[in-house]
């Protein structure tokens, strides 16, 4: 079979032959029909000489047109092969193309494969390396935490027996100087009365004498009965040698003034706490008021930092840790960052006089200016408004967790630049104590009935049960032990805290009588002891140990009992406080 790619013209090597053709051929070569050429040259001109010349005319004309039809047919049948050639070769391309198409697409898959086995076995190395980094890192922090544990406890030791040591050199230095003032004062009043005795046998004589019958000697007027004074009230004195009354009354020493103002706290009336508890639910109503407005000035002026401040400083006090101190304190400089920038901002301003209940210090003179940032003020209303938030939901869990807050807490309303004319600002903080905590400012109510539930003013979600709101009031009063018992002694700003709130709250808790006690206050003890017990004796030395005596030895002996008649849960955790405090402390009550 020829290529049908080869030219039609060469599509036969040798011409087309027909029947005619041969016979013409013949004819040519002097034979036709068995005659030789010679005997028909006779007869060229003859009618049937031009009947066969026509004749071969004709058939040379057929052979011709059947040549020509042949060859058509052959060109046609050559187009017809090219064309199917044509499209196999197509059809073969398209067939190859997409062989390599699959073979790419293979290809492509077994490299993604691969490089997704590589991935997850990187993955899986890089996840046993971090877990082994977590468990190392783990283990470090543990150790940490257990020699931090270990030398606190050991500071603790020694900070007890320096502080037993020294309370016992008081003692007995004490009762040297009152054994020898006793016998001063007795020596002293044995010869006050010889002379008093012989000046008066002396006028009784005289006046016997003179006027015997006509004044008749007056009756001896007793001396007025003693005053009922209150242990633990009076356990705030210190221990004073006796004097006679006209040198108390014309020579009062300059640091019997603050104790007198503690004692005029702790005696005070019912009705002057509670007139002071509503002074602060009126201020935490106006923080309220306040905040919306600054939102609502903030926001008209298209200041949209406020939001964003609020809850970065809310994000800061989550980052608070017991352990870790060197974060707190890089947590305590961003927080001030942001309150700085708050500080700095004229617009809006607020009077900030109206959110300072008890000074500090002096009032301000009349022409002071009580203007100051509403932004700075407002921010410090939300510090104060996370803080307990933090307290009742960390404290509540690891009392611990309560000092941090509180050191960040008194570090901000302690310094200057957050002063009002000097005056600090944490009644913002008091303001909201009073609302969630009002025990711990001497107000008490029935934790039983609606009335005084509402009187007390407690936030506490009642529908959860007693038990949540126990869990929140010991979050509560570990943060208020936090916050006031600091030791500002080697700081250069005051103290907004000072110690003396802690005396006067847990003064105020221990007094009651056992008709008034309630379970709260019992967890509010534990809680406001738990974790300060070497700050309570470092701060108040022998007085803080005759109040944790008090606290938890006497007071669980008036506690509410149970239908069994056992005493209740939480005065029960009080009471076997002792047996913490002698394990962890070394502290006998």
């Amino acid at each position: 079979m020829s290529s049908p790619f080869r030219s039609s013209d060469h599509s036969r090597s040798t011409p087309r032959s027909s029947p005619s053709r041969q016979r013409l051929n013949d004819s040519r070569s002097g034979r036709v029909n068995g005659h030789h050429r010679g005997a028909r040259e006779s007869l060229n001109d003859s009618p049937a000489r031009q009947l066969w010349d026509e004749f071969n005319r004709l058939v040379i004309d057929e052979d011709n047109a059947f040549n020509r039809s042949l060859d058509i047919q052959d060109a046609e049948q050559a187009k017809l092969h090219r064309e199917a050639l044509d499209r196999a070769l197509q059809e073969h391309e398209a067939v190859r193309q997409s062989a390599e198409r699959a073979r790419e697409q293979l290809e492509l898959e077994i490299k993604r494969e691969h490089l997704r086995r590589e991935d997850e076995e990187k993955r899986g190395v890089e996840k046993a390396r971090r877990e082994l980094a977590e468990e190392e890192a783990g283990q470090q922090r543990r150790q940490l935490e257990e020699a931090t544990r270990q030398e606190e406890e050991r500071k603790q030791r020694e900070l007890l027996k320096r502080e037993q040591e020294e309370q016992q050199r008081r003692v007995e230095a004490q009762k040297q100087r009152e054994e020898q003032e006793k016998a001063e004062r007795k020596a002293a009043q044995e010869k006050e009365e010889a002379d008093r005795k012989a000046r008066e046998e002396a006028a009784a004589r005289q006046r016997q004498q003179q006027a015997q019958k006509r004044d008749p000697p007056l009756p001896q007027q007793a001396p007025p009965p003693p005053q009922p004074r209150n242990a633990f009230t009076t356990s705030l004195q210190p221990p004073q040698p006796a004097q006679p009354p006209t040198a108390q009354q014309q020579a009062p020493t300059a640091q019997s003034q603050p104790t007198n103002e503690a004692a005029k706290h702790l005696v005070s009336s019912v009705q002057e706490r509670e007139a002071v508890h509503r002074r602060y639910l009126d201020l935490w109503q106006r923080l309220k008021v306040m905040r919306k407005s600054i939102e609502q000035q903030c926001q008209a002026a298209g200041f949209k930092d406020l939001g964003n401040w609020r809850r970065d400083m809310r994000s800061r006090l989550g980052q608070l840790n017991k352990v870790d101190r060197q974060a707190n304190v890089a947590t305590l400089r961003k927080v001030r960052a942001v309150l700085d920038q708050a500080a700095r901002m004229t617009e809006p301003s607020v009077d900030a006089s109206q959110f300072i209940i008890s000074p500090d210090q002096p009032p301000a003179p009349e022409n002071g200016n009580t203007r100051m940032s509403g932004i700075l003020v407002y921010l410090l209303s939300q510090l104060a408004k996370g803080a307990i938030e933090q307290l009742i939901t960390e404290s509540s869990v690891d009392t611990a967790m309560a000092d941090p807050i509180g050191v960040l807490l008194c570090s901000i309303f302690s310094l200057p630049d957050y002063r009002c004319n000097g005056q600090s600002l944490i009644d913002v903080l008091w303001a909201k104590y009073h609302r969630v905590c009002p025990p711990l400012f001497g107000i008490s109510g029935s934790e039983n009935t609606e009335q005084g539930r509402l009187r007390l003013g407690w936030e506490a979600k009642w529908v959860d049960g007693a038990q949540a709101h126990y869990t929140r009031m010991t979050g509560l009063g570990a943060g208020f032990s936090a916050l006031t018992l600091r030791d500002f002694s080697k700081s250069r700003n005051r103290n907004p805290a000072p110690n003396r709130l802690w005396w006067e709250s847990m003064a105020r808790i221990l007094n009651l009588g056992p008709n008034e006690v309630q379970p709260t206050h019992y967890i509010l003890v534990k809680a406001m002891v738990n974790d300060f017990t070497p700050r309570i004796l470092q701060i108040f030395a022998s007085a803080g140990k005759a109040a944790l005596r008090k606290a938890v030895r006497d007071f669980p002996q008036i506690g509410p009992r149970n239908e069994k008649g056992g005493l209740v849960s939480s005065v029960v955790a009080v009471e076997s406080m002792q047996v913490t405090l002698q394990q962890q402390y070394g502290l006998t009550l």
